[in-house]
């Protein structure tokens, strides 16, 4: 009984001990070290250090506190790292968009439209674009899957009749030669950006001149007013990250879980919040899609490279649009 007693006390401190070495091996090559050469040789010192503590000194809680205490000291070094706009950046994420709003009209600065040849050779262009909050018709949402089942990118549409349409992707702001990365979106590596973008560049960047990704767009159910505050929470949140750089996490601060803290988001405690590869069935499942078809067919429906691809310049909105409901006429 004793001997079952020390197990049910004992696995669990081990478990939390693992993780937070882990973590902390993580934090000194990437925020200590800067992933620099020597940092992979310290994180592999300080676990191999941790595992001989805890192999060499009993009772097991003696290296555990010890364990607790400098990751806590470590903290308060770790939390005073501070996010900043002064840094070399990827072009498509150097220029921060800004709004400004009179009465019922929304302007955004800095609205990127590049022309992409290739994902590392484009022509930039960034547009300013007025928005009448009377003319907001719908929001659309587009996923984009790069092959990981359980991880997507999703982007809101919304569409302002004859002002056009804008996106808004929350992204990762990449410092020049960075590439997405699981490991170093849990450390303080990378900040967070709000890009608000043309359709056509959003979408295309992604399905064609990229690694491809998989995308699929809906129509996003939603009264009025919802999208209305959704839109005027993006426009907030476009000037509070130029005002004040934030941190991009990539489980506390990322593409979805940023969405779902704006002021007027309804607050999803779900799972696939954060994988939010699944994220268009919990959607289907709340009837905020389009619940005519099974989600099956929907989805395939939906996916939008091939129209994309193809679409011509001049009203690629509309024309992808128009080809994705003919596909569903035609099925």
């Amino acid at each position: 009984m004793d001997r079952v007693l020390e197990w049910v006390i004992f696995v669990p401190l081990l478990v939390v001990a693992a993780i937070t070495t882990l973590w902390m091996a993580g934090a000194i090559y990437y925020d200590v070290c800067g992933a620099g050469q020597w940092g992979r040789a310290a994180g592999i010192a300080w676990v191999v250090g941790v595992t001989v503590l805890f192999a060499l000194w009993q009772p097991l809680w003696y290296p555990f506190a010890l364990l607790l205490g400098v990751t806590a000291l470590f903290l308060v070094w770790w939390s005073r790292l501070k996010p900043s706009h002064d840094r070399e950046w990827e072009p498509p994420v150097a220029t921060l968009p800004h709004t400004t709003r009179d009465g019922d009209t929304v302007t955004i600065a800095n609205v990127r439209n590049f022309e992409y040849r290739t994902l590392d050779d484009f022509t930039p262009q960034y547009e300013s674009r007025t928005y009448r909050l009377s003319e907001l018709r719908g929001v659309d949402i587009i996923f984009f899957n790069w092959g990981i089942a359980l991880m997507s990118h999703p982007v809101l549409t919304f569409d302002f009749g004859p002002d056009g349409r804008v996106c808004m992707s929350i992204e990762v702001r990449f410092r020049k030669g960075q590439r997405f990365s699981i490991p170093r979106s849990l450390y303080r590596q990378q900040e967070l950006v709000i890009v608000a973008a043309d359709e056509r560049d959003i979408v295309l960047r992604r399905t064609k001149h990229g690694r491809p990704q998989e995308a699929h767009l809906y129509r996003f159910s939603a009264p009025p007013e919802e999208a209305r505050a959704a839109f005027l929470d993006y426009a907030g949140a476009i000037n509070g990250l130029r005002d004040a750089p934030r941190w991009y996490h990539g489980v506390t601060a990322n593409c979805t879980t940023t969405f779902y803290r704006l002021p007027n988001s309804r607050c999803r405690l779900d799972w696939r919040v954060l994988a939010n590869g699944r994220l268009d069935r919990a959607l289907y499942a709340d009837g905020r899609l389009d619940r005519a078809l099974p989600f099956e067919e929907l989805k395939r429906l939906a996916r939008l490279n091939d129209i994309a691809n193809a679409a011509p310049a001049d009203g690629f909105g509309d024309h992808i649009r128009r080809e994705l409901e003919r596909r569903r006429c035609e099925r």
